[in-house]
């Protein structure tokens, strides 16, 4: 009885082999073995390397990816730094602005207070003149008093002024009424440049 692949069963009945043709039967089979064994390797080690390539491709996006996010928010805070800047710009200007517009104040104030002197002086001495107009009048006073036409000419003097002192004061309510305006807006931009940097170091 023939054993289960011999090599009778595998060429058939009837056929009878060599001991050479079988040995060379055995190196082609055995090199066949060979060729596909060095195949599938050759297989494996390509799907081995696309692996690793799909592997670094996946991390080149997922780093490409952060460092698309890592520069949207670099140029958000640039713009926040950008914009915080020109707050501060602004501010820095306003209160020299302001600085100018006080020194503007205090020089109307002193000139005004200089004008409401000279006004008391130019009352008292219409008031002194009236007074020794109507003496005369009555025939209290004997020496010649100042003449009328000084008079007019005081009181005239003091109706300028006053129109003067009003025109004045309307300047210094207008310079008030800016300075608190500008005032207000420093404190607006103030926080404003206060809610920006803590925005920033939220970030």
């Amino acid at each position: 009885m023939k054993e289960p692949g011999s090599p009778e069963e595998l060429l058939g009945e009837g056929v009878e082999l060599t001991l050479g043709e079988l040995r060379a039967m055995a190196l082609r089979q055995q090199q066949q073995i060979d060729t596909q064994h060095q195949l599938l390797c050759a297989k494996e080690q390509r799907l081995r390397y696309l692996k690793q390539q799909e592997a670094r491709q996946h991390q080149v996006a997922v780093e490409g990816e952060r460092l698309r996010r890592l520069r949207e928010r670099v140029e958000a805070q640039e713009q926040k730094l950008r914009r915080l800047r020109a707050l501060r710009g602004q501010l820095d200007r306003n209160k020299q602005a302001n600085i100018a517009l006080t020194s503007d104040l205090e020089s109307i104030r002193a000139l005004f207070n200089e004008k409401e002197k000279e006004l008391s002086v130019a009352v008292a001495k219409v008031e002194e003149l009236t007074r020794q107009l109507e003496e005369l009048r009555r025939g209290r006073v004997q020496p010649a008093p100042p003449s009328a036409h000084e008079l007019d000419k005081l009181r005239r003097e003091l109706m300028y002024r006053n129109k003067l002192n009003e025109q004045q004061n309307g300047r210094l309510s207008a310079q008030r009424a800016a300075l608190g305006a500008r005032q207000e807006e420093m404190r607006s931009i103030d926080r404003r440049v206060s809610e920006l940097q803590a925005r920033l170091l939220r970030k």
